[in-house]
């Protein structure tokens, strides 16, 4: 594959911050929220019975799980206020579980573990995210010391698998990753089309096949720091594009520890005029549910993304 001119890097950086949009990302401002009395907000589906369920149910479930996905749109409060009462929760019921965090890269640990036994702040630590949101989850963990697990890839480290590819990871990698193992022409065409979207059409077919490989080593990292904390069990903080069943982070958790007990939750949210809850289970990739459970809440009023692609 060729490289990507140099003079293509400008607006390949300026992909890599829309790219987060993907992931149920959009702006990382908290906003307004809207459509708080929308008929399913607050209310939690479970897909597999396709009925609703009640906060102990679900709390049940996840006593069950060793991987709780918790994924999230980054700019909604009522995502991370709740992302916090489950973490409570699963402590009050005595859990020890490690904190896995997408917010944090994972060339940061030694960092993280330095400042946490300093007792210092890990503002600083937290690179492009709003720290405010997540401040409470942290604060809870140093209060209960439990592990804090930092699971994203540095952007930098995909940079060179968009322009070339996988074999920029080194022999072995993308087979030990399961890159290739779980992925199919169906979870392909989904990605891409996903892409695009977000991208507002704006992306060529050289870079939008270059950023679904980032997207897909991303989620194959994000399964591989949750996989060195399985056995004491994790409750991962993430987008809820990477905690997708079809395409994100259970796969590659599954392909490599056959077995694992996860629970994939998705806070949703509401849309004007839908109103039952199949109509957020649409979008699929090769027929695989995207979530074990929605939890719906309001949604958070940000711009429109396109704005940024001169839409």
């Amino acid at each position: 594959m060729r490289s990507i001119p140099s003079r293509t890097m400008p607006r390949l950086l300026a992909s890599f911050l829309a790219v987060a949009w993907l992931a149920g990302c959009a702006q990382m401002l908290p906003g307004t929220l809207r459509d708080t009395d929308h008929p399913l907000a607050g209310r939690l589906w479970d897909v597999a019975s396709q009925s609703f369920i009640d906060e102990a149910g679900f709390l049940r479930r996840a006593a069950q799980a060793e991987a709780l996905l918790l994924g999230e749109t980054h700019d909604n409060p009522e995502h991370h206020r709740l992302q916090v009462m489950i973490l409570q929760a699963r402590l009050a019921a005595g859990a020890r579980p490690a904190l896995l965090m997408e917010q944090f890269d994972n060339d940061q640990q030694a960092a993280i573990d330095e400042a946490r036994k300093a007792g210092k702040d890990l503002a600083p630590l937290m690179r492009g995210w709003d720290w405010a949101l997540y401040q409470p989850l942290v604060a809870l963990a140093n209060t209960a010391q439990i592990p804090l697990q930092a699971a994203n890839l540095p952007r930098g480290a995909t940079r060179p698998v968009v322009r070339e590819g996988y074999a920029m990871l080194g022999a072995g990698e993308s087979q030990r990753l399961a890159l290739e193992t779980v992925w199919d022409e169906a979870r392909q065409s989904y990605m891409v089309g996903l892409i695009e979207a977000s991208h507002c059409g704006k992306v060529s077919p050289q870079l939008r096949d270059g950023l679904v490989r980032a997207q897909r080593l991303r989620d194959a990292t994000l399964a591989d720091a949750a996989l060195g904390r399985i056995n004491g069990g994790v409750v991962f903080i993430l987008g809820r594009g990477h905690a997708r069943r079809d395409v994100g982070v259970p796969l590659y958790l599954t392909a490599r520890r056959p077995g694992t007990r996860i629970l994939s939750l998705g806070f949703v949210e509401v849309g004007a005029g839908k109103t039952a809850p199949m109509q957020y289970e649409a979008e699929r990739a090769g027929g695989v549910a995207p979530y074990d459970i929605i939890w719906f809440t309001p949604r958070a009023e940000r711009p429109d993304p396109c704005l940024a692609f001169g839409k």
